[in-house]
């Protein structure tokens, strides 16, 4: 990445602030000048105390005039450490902020891709990078080239022979620093990169603590990850450190041998009395005063290359493509639900087709069963309708128009989605309910967990409404978050309603509450059923047997059963002829 590039991408974190950006640059540089000051007046009083002892006067002011400036010195200095810092604090909030709010509008094509811990560990470590070199260096390093620049002119005026000699050394460390940082920049390129795959394991083992509990696999996990840091890390983090290390080493070894050279030619000048006490250490002093920042500047420099090739991998994402939902789509005032997939063709990048040939017309309020085995098709077909993925064939429609002309806001308020897992936000119970419609009322967030069967076991916590549900809603029962979730689903009072069957994993009591809910929501409603467990579909108006993302069958549910097709086998698997008969005596 070239140099201007990497300043305009660091630039367009700082720009938001540049007021405050060039007032606390201000106050450095203006330490800086003052701070450039002290080695000369240390100086002119050694001079004037040898050569003019009864000159008290001159000796007070000068001694005033330094103690000023050091107190000055101090002020200046903590307003840009205090100010610095809380804008590191700003710039670090706002590379989070800026960079989630992206991925929250990324396809969920991309997030299905991706590994989430490996993702969050990118953008840590790069708003880690920007706070640390705001904080620690960008206010620091500035002021300090300006001292550096000062100190080395007024080493001309009082011995340019030695100043020249300190420039040599100037120049020669700058080169070897420039020219060790492209490959420590790689290393750590290389290091960031394993940070965050390792990084994406560790979180995926805290994510899926459960099952790794109830497989009583921890020591497994641990020597898992302990791998990942000790075999990826190692190796990768050595490189880096061997790296910086020869750097220092050559650095110190090439500044303290030009230190050496310099001492002996500048004690050579005061003993042929070529200059005085005072501008032997005046000279120092400036020596001092240009080279500590030297020394740092080669680190900040490094600081900022290593940041920015972290932070460049989080300006990556932001290249990828958000879903528009501001763009001027139709909006359909009167919204039926009728729904028809036109010869549609769809497959996953480079896998084959996940959908082929899909032609289906549903009627307002019908409601669709999808039948088919693991990977056939079913959750794909439904996550074309809400355009989460587009086909590269055919097109759908919604009440005679091309889905991907609508609105994507408009469409999606118009969906709600219930899925097998439900997992809730650690907020309260009204707060997820609510998630389906920040606009809604107290008293439509309580009629929709009526109709959700959910107020009475709502009514029995502690805090009713006002209930936490814990992380991932850990606090309820499955009975219980599947009621939520469909209350979340009643308050967006959809026309369209997808449901990945939510009664497979509940006892037989609680699946009788959650299907009268699912009943009640699903009336006047488009609706496509995910289903697994035959038996909760026996009334649907078609439903449609999927495999190899074709539609082999559809027809009612008495119908295919006469066919004694795929659909009759998957029946039969479920319900063998004894249980059948049962079920047949009971409905009877």
């Amino acid at each position: 990445m070239k140099l201007s590039k990497e300043f305009k991408i660091f630039w367009s974190y700082i720009s938001k602030y540049k007021k405050e950006f060039y007032k606390v640059s201000f106050f450095a540089i203006f330490s800086s000048i003052i701070l450039a000051l002290i080695p000369f007046i240390y100086g002119k009083l050694i001079d004037v105390a040898q050569t003019q002892p009864t000159a008290t006067n001159l000796i007070l002011s000068l001694l005033g005039i330094w103690f000023l400036i050091n107190i000055s010195n101090s002020v200046f200095s903590n307003l840009v450490n205090r100010r610095g810092s809380f804008l590191a604090i700003d710039l670090y909030t706002d590379l989070i902020c800026r960079v989630s709010f992206h991925l929250m509008r990324l396809p969920l094509s991309f997030h299905r891709e991706k590994k989430i811990g490996e993702i969050i560990t990118k953008i840590e470590r790069a708003a880690d990078r920007l706070h640390g070199f705001v904080d620690q260096n960008l206010f620091w390093s500035l002021p300090q080239i300006l001292t550096a620049v000062l100190g080395i002119l007024f080493l001309f005026f009082i011995e340019w022979r030695l100043a020249i000699g300190v420039s040599i050394i100037f120049v020669g460390y700058a080169i070897i620093t420039i020219s060790k940082t492209e490959h420590i920049i790689v290393a750590q390129r290389n290091l960031s990169a394993a940070f965050e795959d390792v990084g994406g394991n560790l979180y995926d083992a805290i994510f899926n603590v459960q099952t790794i509990k109830s497989s009583a696999a921890e020591d497994y996990q641990e020597k898992r990850i302990k791998a990942d840091y000790k075999v990826r890390l190692d190796s990768i983090f050595k490189r880096f450190s061997s790296l910086w290390n020869s750097l220092l080493l050559q650095q110190q070894i090439f500044y303290s041998t030009g230190f050496f050279i310099l001492f002996v030619a500048a004690v050579f000048l005061l003993v042929s009395q070529s200059i005085s006490v005072g501008k032997f250490i005046m000279f120092f002093g400036y020596l001092n005063l240009a080279s500590n920042p030297l020394r740092m500047i080669g680190w900040s420099w490094q600081n900022f290359k290593n940041g920015m090739a972290t932070i460049k991998r989080v300006e990556n994402l932001m290249e990828e493509q958000t879903e528009d939902y501001n763009g001027k789509g139709k909006i359909i005032k009167n919204l039926k639900g009728k729904i028809q997939f036109k010869n549609i063709y769809f497959k996953y990048k480079e896998k084959p087709w996940a959908l082929e040939n899909i032609n289906l017309s549903v009627l307002p309020g019908q409601k669709i069963a999808l039948v088919g085995g693991s990977g056939e098709g079913k959750t794909t077909l439904v996550d074309l309708i809400s355009l989460y993925f587009k086909p590269q064939r055919g097109k759908i429609l919604i009440d005679g128009i091309d889905a991907r002309k609508l609105n994507l806001k408009f469409l999606r308020d118009n969906i709600a989605y219930v899925p097998q897992e439900i997992i809730l936000f650690n907020e309260t119970i009204k707060d997820n309910i609510k998630f389906g419609n920040q606009k809604a009322t107290d008293q439509e967030v309580v009629e929709a967990a009526k109709i959700a069967n959910a107020h009475d076991f709502i009514e029995r916590f502690p805090n009713k409404y006002e209930q936490m549900v814990g992380e991932r809603g850990i606090k309820l029962s499955a009975g219980q978050r599947q009621r939520i979730a469909i209350a979340r689903a009643v308050i967006r009072n959809p026309k369209i309603l997808i449901l990945d069957e939510a009664t497979s994993s509940l006892d037989s009591k609680t699946e009788k509450l959650v299907q009268k809910a699912l009943e009640k929501l699903m009336k006047n409603r488009t609706t496509f059923i995910i289903a697994h467990r035959l038996s909760t579909i026996r009334l649907v108006d078609k439903i449609l047997v999927l495999k190899k993302g074709r539609i082999i069958e559809e027809g009612t549910h008495e119908e295919l059963l006469e066919k004694k097709g795929a659909f009759f086998e998957f029946y039969s698997l479920q319900f063998p002829p004894n249980i059948k008969s049962q079920i047949h005596e009971k409905e009877v």
